[in-house]
């Protein structure tokens, strides 16, 4: 059997599911390393991909965050794609959080035509104009 993705590649997800739902469940770094037993510039390293993270320590992980295992394995299982995402900022996956929680299709839609517009750069008209 042969597994091609690196062990580099893994610790970049893995680290990268960690992050993303210990934002999306709202806990501070500084909060999920005291629960697991780590420093938080441990953490910090797992998050980022730059050090290995054990598998006690990623099942206290999932602990803490009252979630599946599933979730932070999440693009590592052979078959699976991998997809390593670009390191988004806080306040980016908190929007992308929020933005799921809108149950209005129109609502959404009207959300990011606005985001879009402002990344862009082009200005917003007011409803008097």
């Amino acid at each position: 059997m042969t597994y091609e993705k690196s062990t580099s590649d893994i610790d970049l997800i893995i680290g990268a599911n960690i992050h993303r739902v210990r934002v999306s469940a709202g806990v501070s770094r500084r909060g999920l390393a005291k629960a697991v037993g780590i420093s938080w510039s441990q953490l910090k390293k797992c998050e980022d991909g730059q050090r290995r993270i054990s598998a006690s320590s990623i099942v206290a992980i999932a602990q803490a965050l009252n979630c599946s295992l599933d979730q932070l394995w999440k693009g590592i299982g052979p078959g699976e794609a991998m997809v390593v995402l670009p390191a988004h900022s806080e306040d980016a996956i908190a929007v992308a959080t929020n933005f799921d929680r809108i149950r209005s299709p129109a609502h959404r839609d009207a959300i990011a035509n606005l985001i879009a517009t402002l990344a862009a750069g082009g200005a917003l008209k007011s409803a008097a104009e």
